[in-house]
């Protein structure tokens, strides 16, 4: 056989490849379509009969890392101390503090003593809240804590919610807010109220930050609030997180998601809220945010303009001002703002104090 036969043998024999790579391509999309019809099924009747469900979306506090919260420094973690707060018999709450570099390092004997001498002076102090799943320990969160430590050299504090990482209880909208309260009352008794407080949430966080800085709108020692990709409700941010893609334009999604956050009492709405604050107010968002998209940010910064505008009219809520920080086509997405470079000084000249 010569070589031209042999060149015609393989080509009359490679039709018979592709209707095989053809027929397992279309079994694959039958698949994938008969799993998300499935699903679209499922989804409904699920949350009609345990709307509970819903509040373990929200929360994601079921997600874990696995480490030694009492022990930062085999995270790379300096000066930073771990403790715990009883909120009541059945509730702790798990707390790291990063040491602000202005304060120098002292034996403690106890908690009590640390608390005197690491946590009584003027200082300002912030109080990070961050967003739901997992804990205080997850990398972008302490890097975040030591970025705000490092360049502004104030103390921050960060805790798990109950529920959360090392934290004993369970996790509702109300305490969340609770257990913000307790932490932030027990920071101003311990300090006399000397201290100026600022609030920073991210996400959930922003959430759980704005709806104390309301009820703090009498406290003369709160600075502010930074709310960085805040959402305006949680249904809200349901609707526009990418998963729901898939979901959200079925005639079913947006009544039944709503009833199951409703029976659960799970509605974080920032944008209600956000009517009511009376302190300086920073919103931080990336255009590129996949998991709450930069129109929340947009719709809430609207919403304090025009609260402004109507507190100036009717005299009321003097201290309220709101102001954005936008970042485009940065790749920071949800979790990364906290690396652009410029973002602690700008926040100087807008919010925080200058002269430490």
């Amino acid at each position: 056989m010569d070589e031209s036969s042999s060149d015609q043998e393989l080509i009359v024999e490679m039709p018979h490849v592709q209707p095989k790579t053809t027929s397992i391509m279309i079994k694959i999309g039958l698949v994938i379509a008969g799993l998300y019809i499935l699903i679209s099924i499922l989804i409904p009747i699920i949350l009609l009969i345990y709307p509970i469900i819903i509040k373990h979306v929200v929360f994601l506090n079921m997600l874990k890392t696995q480490i030694n919260f009492t022990q930062p420094e085999t995270l790379g973690l300096s000066r930073v101390s771990n403790f715990y707060l009883n909120v009541d018999n059945q509730v702790s709450l798990g707390i790291w503090h990063f040491r602000s570099p202005l304060i120098k390092d002292e034996f403690f004997h106890n908690d009590e003593d640390y608390f005197q001498k690491y946590l009584t002076s003027n200082i300002p102090i912030i109080i990070y809240f961050h967003g739901n799943a997992y804990d205080r320990s997850l990398l972008t969160r302490r890097e975040l804590c030591q970025k705000l430590r490092d360049e502004l050299k104030y103390d921050v504090i960060t805790y798990d919610y109950r529920g959360f990482g090392d934290s004993k209880g369970e996790p509702t909208e109300h305490n969340l807010i609770k257990d913000a309260r307790f932490i932030y009352d027990w920071l101003n008794k311990l300090n006399n109220g000397r201290r100026k407080i600022y609030l920073w949430g991210h996400s959930l966080g922003s959430a759980v930050a704005c709806q104390l800085a309301v009820q703090l709108s009498q406290d003369k020692n709160l600075g502010g609030i930074i709310m960085e990709a805040p959402f305006m409700n949680v249904h809200q941010a349901l609707l526009t997180h990418w998963i729901s893609l898939f979901f959200r334009w079925q005639p079913w999604f947006y009544s039944i998601t709503e009833k199951a956050l409703r029976k659960n009492k799970l509605l974080f709405e920032t944008r209600n809220h956000l009517l009511k604050l009376d302190c300086p107010c920073i919103l931080i968002h990336s255009d590129d945010d996949l998991t709450v998209p930069y129109i929340h940010s947009k719709q809430l910064l609207q919403i304090g303009l025009n609260a402004r505008t109507d507190n100036k009219q009717k005299k009321k809520l003097f201290h309220f001002t709101i102001d954005m920080i936008s970042y485009h086509r940065s790749g920071y997405g949800h979790r990364l703002i906290y690396q652009a470079p410029k973002l602690t000084s700008t926040l100087k000249h807008i919010i925080f104090d200058e002269d430490l």
